[in-house]
């Protein structure tokens, strides 16, 4: 009996959840990528407006999202850009909660993420990005590629940290907001809502 109970763990333990991508472009492979790395969930496809060539299997547009979450798949990734505004993914968002899909983190392995951190759904943290003790990222955040986040910082809803930018220690990034590649934002400044810094900026 005891050799069944760990047989069984086991492969409760293994088990992958089924995911959708919801958009195929180049943010899509990064996101597609950390998913496969986490080995937590089971990419079955993606949906968009048009067939990517892709590894995965094209499931239609999003029209067809609620019939997939009706056979029982019930997780999402928003693999939208920021694309110029934050609205878009916002848009996306509203729509699959409205059916009913749940959007998890999706967290490469190598990211850093303190255990004194907040981090809301359906936010991507990408390879090597550290996000420092007390920080608060809000849902369907992006955080790039060796972007770093340090300790008590806020990142508000539907916002984008590009790649390697660097938010010192309580800084405030508000709702929508873009925070360019290479960008450094010294400790304890503020950037408004849907603001956007350019790549390389300094705001001390």
């Amino acid at each position: 009996m005891a050799d069944r109970r760990k047989v069984i763990n086991c492969f409760v333990v293994g088990y992958m959840q089924d995911i959708i991508l919801v958009g195929y472009g180049g943010h899509a492979k990064s996101v597609a990528d950390c998913i496969e790395r986490q080995k937590q969930y089971k990419i079955v496809g993606y949906t968009d407006l048009k067939k990517h060539d892709a590894k995965y299997r094209y499931l239609g547009t999003d029209d067809r999202l609620k019939e997939y979450f009706m056979q029982g798949i019930t997780n999402a990734a928003v693999c939208i850009g920021f694309l110029g505004r934050g609205c878009i993914r916002e848009r996306i968002y509203k729509r699959l909660k409205e059916i009913g899909y749940k959007l998890p983190v999706i967290q490469d392995p190598s990211a850093i993420v303190s255990s004194s951190a907040c981090v809301g759904e359906g936010t991507f943290i990408g390879k090597q990005t550290v996000i420092n003790a007390e920080a608060k990222i809000g849902k369907m955040v992006i955080i790039n590629t060796m972007s770093l986040i340090e300790h008590e910082c806020i990142v508000d809803d539907f916002s984008h940290i590009a790649v390697s930018a660097v938010l010192c220690g309580q800084v405030c990034v508000g709702t929508s907001a873009f925070i360019g590649a290479n960008a450094t934002i010294l400790q304890g400044r503020n950037v408004n809502a849907r603001q956007i810094v350019a790549a390389g900026t300094v705001i001390r």
